[in-house]
């Protein structure tokens, strides 16, 4: 009997047909069933009284019930990792990209988001922060030789790289949906603490299209983030998420540009970059951050372009 199948049955409440639905569900561990709602485990078949039951108990051996004190809050230890852009790990409140926090970076093609994403990668290898990278590429943008550029510069072992990033390629929105709710956790189980997704958008953009399915398009945004927030919550997982811009359709404001997804992206991440390379023929660019706790908005992080990531 597998380790995983007697977390799930320690719980009160679960015999083998419960077992049976939250296997069929894609629960993998306690600390996953945690994860769920009442209303998510409901629709998989369980009786209302026991989901409520369940997750109580999942909750409390996870430890989400337990209040924090400021005190405890203030020594706690916030692991964190270099990016290998020189400014953004100076001038960051945490010298670079800290654990269970939800960044996205966004700009228009050509910024060099992905170059970011797939350097975060790399970095967070480097760094120990993590054992293994999931990435979702929705844009079909993911670039092996640039992973092993990376990978010389930092003087890494490739071979240990390429067995250490998992690659996703979903084709649409319900494949995404079901990696970051099924398969990013199996992934967690085994060392993984970063998550990217280049790009968030792209597939809700082009699947949900006209103002007709504008509600429905936000609404499944937000309900992916909400388990990007719950795997950060449970598990501490990090999100990096690059995202497209939009022009702000105001007569005052031409030529300004917002990232896509409006205020569910907003309200949702704790980190929000943009990202801009003013001449596409030129290397150079700059990231100031749009809403970055313990950054003013006119700190500017320049970087550039080169054929192993941005410096």
């Amino acid at each position: 009997m597998s380790k995983r199948r007697e977390d799930l049955q320690s719980i009160e409440g679960v015999g083998p047909k419960t077992l049976e639905k939250l296997r069929e569900l894609g629960v993998t561990s306690v600390e996953h069933l945690a994860e769920f709602t009442v209303e998510e485990l409901v629709e998989a078949g369980i009786e209302y009284d026991r989901a409520v039951k369940l997750l109580q108990q999942a909750l409390q051996r996870v430890g989400a019930a337990r209040p924090l004190t400021l005190r405890e809050m203030r020594q706690r230890q916030v692991k964190a990792f270099k990016t290998g852009v020189a400014e953004f790990d100076e001038k960051t409140p945490w010298r670079g990209i800290r654990e269970a926090f939800i960044y996205e970076f966004a700009g228009e093609f050509g910024a060099g988001k992905s170059m970011l994403a797939h350097q975060a990668s790399v970095a967070a290898l480097r760094e120990g922060f993590t054992e293994r990278v999931v990435y979702i590429d929705t844009e079909g943008t993911f670039n092996e030789a640039l992973i092993e550029a990376v990978a010389r510069r930092f003087e890494l072992d490739v071979e240990r790289i390429a067995d250490s990033i998992y690659v996703y390629q979903p084709a649409n929105v319900v494949q995404l949906e079901q990696i970051v709710k099924f398969d990013v956790p199996k992934h967690i189980q085994e060392g993984c603490r970063l998550l990217v997704i280049d790009t968030i958008t792209a597939l809700y953009r082009a699947e949900f299209v006209g103002r007709e399915y504008l509600a429905t398009r936000q609404q499944r945004i937000h309900y992916l983030v909400d388990w990007l927030r719950r795997h950060a919550r449970t598990f501490g997982l990090t999100t990096v998420l690059t995202n497209q811009v939009m022009d702000v359709p105001e007569i005052f404001a031409a030529g300004v540009k917002r990232p896509a997804g409006g205020n569910v992206l907003a309200h949702a991440v704790n980190a929000r970059f943009m990202m801009v390379r003013p001449n596409k023929t030129k290397p150079e660019g700059y990231i100031w951050p749009l809403d970055v706790p313990g950054m003013a908005p006119d700190i500017r992080i320049e970087y550039r372009i080169t054929g192993a990531g941005l410096e």
